[in-house]
């Protein structure tokens, strides 16, 4: 295996461990050739405009403060978009190395937002909690090559994760 096709297993390992490791993750969007990550979670109704304001400020305040404890610098937006009286929450970082734990961050404040509405595929066996000798443990996400034209997308439908390259 070369090493290019070992980096592109790597990422897209990545992406469906963090699709089984968060299930309440819609689908993720990982160009490389833009320097992005995006994380998107959709909402079962439309999410109302004060909700949304109030919801990312304190998104944003919480995310500084991370940033400032564990001194990383690199751009963090939330956005939404509605999509068929349903909400698309799009969380998009620019940077070479997002830690697993700002992903985690990021997962549990919308989590904890908005539980309730939340679109969260269940499974019978949570994967996460199954040993699992052969499954990698990401500290940080791989670090891009703006020179990659990969541009990734996965999701999750009925059980099983699927991976694109766009």
């Amino acid at each position: 295996m070369s090493v290019k096709q070992a980096e592109e297993t790597s990422n897209v390992n990545m992406l469906i461990y963090l699709l089984l490791r968060y299930p309440h993750v819609f689908f993720i969007n990982y160009n490389l050739s833009k320097n992005l990550f995006c994380i998107s979670f959709m909402l079962k109704e439309v999410l109302e405009n004060e909700r949304y304001i109030t919801f990312r400020k304190s998104f944003s305040d919480c995310l500084v403060t991370f940033k400032d404890m564990v001194s990383v610098n690199h751009t963090t937006r939330i956005k939404r978009r509605n999509v068929d009286g349903r909400t698309l929450l799009q969380v998009t970082w620019k940077n070479s190395n997002i830690s697993i734990e700002e992903v985690n961050l990021v997962s549990s404040l919308v989590l904890k937002e908005f539980h309730k509405e939340l679109i969260i595929e269940t499974r019978k066996e949570n994967y996460m909690q199954r040993k699992n000798d052969e499954g990698e443990v990401y500290e940080y996400l791989p670090p891009r090559k703006k020179e990659s034209e990969e541009n990734l997308l996965a999701f999750r439908e009925a059980g099983r994760v699927y991976v694109f390259d766009k």
